[in-house]
């Protein structure tokens, strides 16, 4: 079974994973989809090859410590060097991952050092590498400041490193040709950076409210491919109602769905498989926040329903969090509600039963769902001034091979599956999800000028100016993206 589950993980890794369609709706991808798993599990010619390894003979680095500059955060897995088992059999995973690499290189993996937030990891390195000091092996870093360093000559290209073969499945091939905007991977993402799937998007339904108001079942609507915005609309209007009669929105009413200022519209937005940026075929950058007319329909509808009385619980930008709003989701006091897969494992104890579906489809004729990647996961460097790149490239190629071989089955099929999913069909969901991922560098990379600088910005003051915005933040998006490609100061 895990062989079978980690050929499965590796097709959900490769290109198609995370590819997304061409601006227009349910168009033809630019990769091919995955295979449907429609039947279970994929029985593929490989089931009889030689299990997939790293290629890496063991290697005597006579003790020497390693060290994984990380920075410690509350919204996904950061922390490499596990170093104590738990029971936990996510952690212990880890742990046995980390305890297999320092055997074969005969190394030890000291603590990751976690300086604080993200700012304070970055201030670390740069400071270490100004300084030429060779205490960091890795750094994962956080993603869009990272990006924002490519030029400035702190990391060692990936692809150069000996052992590094970035063809293997374990590396997340079409994340990492996105993100690395010339010949060079200075930043990349593999199976060891679990924070990918931590940071991906699921919509949640209180499966007793549903019930309760007698509405269509979502998991039928999701497996049929009728699983659409307008009857979402009609769900989440069904379920609003003022619980206390004051005649007023607040805090002891029913809502139709909780979730993010900063993350709604941008998931109704990838759920459509429109995204904001793109590459062309000849590497170029694809700006579409008004060459797609879809981006701006899709924003000002979403704006305009989710703003409408009982609809959304619209307080403060503040109140409208994960961490505030699973609240009203544990108490049946909202029908859907907006998590990363990482936020969801908080809601373990919640005593209704909930099901986990991707966000709906804009329209029918959509071929596939989409699935929102939040920005905020850290991205994998080498620190140029790192003491042994030979071990540094060894050492992360063979992180990343057991993480996709071992962790990955544990976090997929034990951390979600068994711990989160409360029926099959949940775990069904799971699968469509992984294959959904919709990545966009407007909502990564480039977060600040178009995610949070734009969608945010609008969203969060019930603004449907969107072109107006778009146009006085071109410029500056503009300029960004040249200094990211290498052409601009």
């Amino acid at each position: 079974m895990k062989k079978r589950l980690a050929l499965f993980l590796a097709l959900l890794l490769s290109t198609s994973a995370f590819a997304c369609s061409q601006p227009g709706g349910g168009g033809t991808d630019e990769t091919a989809p995955a295979p449907s798993n429609e039947g279970g599990e994929i029985e593929t010619a490989a089931e009889t090859d030689p299990p997939l390894t790293d290629d890496i003979p063991d290697t005597d680095f006579k003790g020497v410590d390693f060290i994984v500059l990380t920075s410690s955060t509350q919204t996904q897995h950061s922390i490499t060097a596990i170093n104590e088992q738990t029971g936990d059999v996510l952690n212990d995973a880890m742990f046995d991952r980390t305890q297999a690499v320092a055997e074969k290189y005969n190394i030890k993996f000291l603590d990751d050092l976690v300086p604080g937030a993200s700012d304070a990891a970055l201030n670390t390195f740069t400071n270490s590498v100004e300084a030429g000091d060779s205490s960091f092996d890795l750094a994962m870093l956080l993603e869009r400041r990272a990006f924002n360093m490519t030029g400035k000559g702190y990391f060692t290209d990936q692809r150069e490193l000996e052992h590094v073969n970035t063809e293997k499945p374990w590396w997340f091939r079409d994340v990492n040709d996105a993100i690395n905007f010339t010949s060079h991977m200075f930043i990349s993402y593999g199976a060891t950076q679990i924070c990918l799937y931590d940071m991906t998007h699921v919509l949640l339904f209180n499966q007793n409210m549903l019930r309760d108001l007698g509405l269509d079942n979502p998991f039928d609507l999701v497996l049929a491919g009728d699983w659409t915005y307008d009857r979402m609309m009609a769900m989440v209007q069904a379920a609003s109602r003022d619980a206390d009669g004051d005649g007023a929105w607040g805090m002891e009413d029913v809502y139709g769905i909780v979730g993010a200022t900063n993350a709604l519209p941008d998931n109704f937005l990838a759920a459509s498989r429109h995204r904001t940026i793109d590459r062309a075929e000849d590497g170029t950058v694809e700006v579409r926040l008004l060459s797609d007319p879809m981006i701006e329909e899709i924003f000002t509808r979403v704006t305009n329903d989710l703003w409408e009385s009982g609809m959304w619980y619209t307080k403060t930008t503040d109140s409208n969090s994960y961490w505030r709003t699973e609240t009203f989701f544990q108490e049946d006091q909202a029908l859907f509600a907006d998590h990363t897969f990482f936020s969801t494992i908080t809601l373990r104890e919640m005593v209704s039963d909930f099901g986990i579906i991707p966000f709906p489809k804009y329209t029918e004729d959509q071929d596939r769902y989409g699935v929102l990647v939040e920005a905020g996961t850290r991205a994998m460097t080498v620190p140029v001034t790192a003491k042994d790149p030979v071990l540094s490239g060894a050492v992360l190629e063979t992180l990343h091979w057991l993480s996709w071989r071992d962790v990955m089955p544990a976090y997929y099929e034990v951390t979600l599956k068994q711990k989160v999913s409360r029926d099959s069909v949940s775990s069904q969901m799971l699968d469509l999800i992984m294959d959904s991922i919709c990545y966009d560098l407007g909502m990564t990379m480039f977060c600040e000028q178009v995610k949070d600088g734009i969608f945010t910005n609008l969203f969060g003051s019930n603004n449907t100016n969107y072109t107006s915005k778009v146009k006085s933040s071109l410029k500056v998006l503009e300029k960004t993206i040249e200094k990211a490609m290498g052409t601009g100061e």
